[in-house]
């Protein structure tokens, strides 16, 4: 090959390689502000829309290095009378803090939480409408930014629950500040290392595929259906399916998917053993992925005095599915003792 064909060729490839990079911005999904409103508007988080998302810049310490945040945050205060301590929630990921809207505000037979005590909806750096960005997302740098928000509302004595991977967030968070975190409830956690055939087929493409960080130009509703219904013991509603479909529709929040998914391997599992905190532990019956009898019975072992409810017919998402045993549970632990 001559010297000009070379040229032509080297030429060819950086504009092929100019025109993907291009390619790929114009396909970079929402915003943020955009999924922030999206998610709102849905309607089954009505009452969380009609609160109104609470921002607090203020400082974050992850990995040990200080950096400029933005919290986004919503918060339920308590009725006039009402009181205690608050109760903070962690959602999963790919996930918001919108994820609890039914736990907090849907008709059942329990009643709901919303209004017994302050309660705040975090959104986590790397998800939903968080606009703060992180260098690597870790689950220590999530943990750290929960506990970074604790510290910027002063909040303490407070009931953290985390959910999936939110419960990771969580129980890292209870280890490292105690001082701040009084009880501890965790919903199908994550938590401990698992071998090579325990992944999901969804879990292995984002942990092997070349080029996984790139899936949100891929996103689309219905391709996620099929893989969002293996983790629910009932039939989907199209809102918890659209809440997960724009929640995938960023390219940092995929991004972050994708890179705590690939830091999933028990890195703290020793240290399970070491909360004081009293916990409670909620798993759905029919959770694929961290099921109740390896997971959840794992975590009812390692945390002293801590308690397993497996709730019937559930599966990964048991706060959206059986709302009004989650709700028993749930109240019974942070308002009536230990139990």
């Amino acid at each position: 090959m001559g010297d000009m064909a070379r040229a032509r060729k080297i030429v060819g490839g950086v504009v092929g390689l100019l025109a993907l990079a291009v390619g790929l911005t114009a396909c970079a999904g929402l915003s943020k502000e955009e999924v922030g409103a999206r998610l709102l508007a849905l309607p089954k988080n009505a009452e969380l829309q009609k609160l109104g998302v609470q921002v607090r810049a203020g400082k974050a310490k992850v990995g040990g290095r200080e950096l400029e945040a933005e919290f986004r945050y919503l918060h339920i205060p308590a009725r006039p009378g009402a009181g205690g301590a608050p109760i903070v929630f962690l959602h999963g990921t790919p996930s918001t803090m919108t994820n609890w809207a039914a736990l907090l505000f849907a008709p059942g037979a329990e009643p709901a939480l919303a209004g017994d005590c302050d309660v705040y909806l975090l959104e986590v750096a790397g998800h939903g409408q968080c606009r703060t960005q992180l260098d690597a997302y870790t689950f220590q740098s999530c943990a750290d930014w929960a506990t970074s928000f604790l510290a910027a509302l002063d909040l303490r004595g407070v009931t953290l629950v985390g959910q999936s991977y939110g419960g990771e967030f969580a129980w890292r968070a209870a280890l490292d500040a105690p001082e701040r975190v009084a009880k501890l409830v965790l919903i199908d956690s994550s938590g401990y290392a698992r071998a090579d055939g325990e992944w999901l087929p969804e879990e292995h493409k984002l942990r092997e595929w070349p080029g996984a960080q790139w899936g949100y130009v891929l996103n689309d509703r219905e391709r996620i259906r099929p893989a969002l219904q293996l983790h629910f013991g009932v039939p989907i509603l199209e809102d918890q399916l659209d809440e997960m479909f724009l929640c995938c529709d960023n390219s940092d929040n995929w991004r972050a998917m994708t890179e705590l998914c690939r830091d999933e391997n028990g890195t703290r599992e020793a240290e399970i053993a070491k909360i004081t905190q009293p916990t409670l532990l909620v798993w759905g019956e029919r959770d694929i992925a961290y099921t109740p009898e390896k997971v959840g019975a794992r975590f009812a072992r390692d945390i002293a005095g801590s308690r397993l409810a497996v709730i019937p017919q559930a599966g990964h998402y048991p706060h959206e599915e059986r709302v009004d045993d989650v709700r028993r549970e749930l109240r019974a632990f942070h308002f009536g003792g230990d139990k």
